[in-house]
């Protein structure tokens, strides 16, 4: 494909060069940045109107949005809340199971205790 502008085009290859630039020139930046984006519109007025949403459509989108929202921080809570719980049940089954090794620990001092005041009363009868 000869682009020269020194060349003599025919009208048919004439046509083809310049579809080939135009094409080139929206898929390619003349800067020959790719990363780059090209640039949009900012405001609402200078979108076409193929792009430009009326406000019931923009209304409809917005609750849409705002319904999404609520059920996500809804299924959100009820996830803190189940973890909440599992929480609170985990800790109440350790404290559980440390009350019960502190009543064992004071039942093994207590009998030993106890089992000496026997030993020692024993004594007593027998002398």
């Amino acid at each position: 494909m000869n682009l020269d502008k020194h060349s003599d085009p025919t009208p048919n290859t004439e046509s083809s060069a310049s579809t080939n630039i135009k094409k080139l020139s929206i898929t390619r930046r003349v800067s020959g940045k790719t990363w780059k984006h090209p640039k949009t519109a900012t405001r609402r007025s200078q979108l076409p109107r193929s792009l430009r949403k009326n406000w019931n459509e923009k209304l409809k989108e917005r609750n849409e949005r705002e319904a999404l929202k609520m059920l996500e921080k809804e299924l959100k809570e009820e996830k803190e809340a189940e973890k909440k719980r599992k929480l609170e049940i985990a800790l109440k089954r350790k404290q559980r199971l440390e009350e019960k090794e502190r009543q064992e620990k004071l039942m093994t001092i207590y009998s030993a205790k106890k089992l000496k005041r026997l030993q020692k009363r024993k004594e007593r009868n027998k002398k």
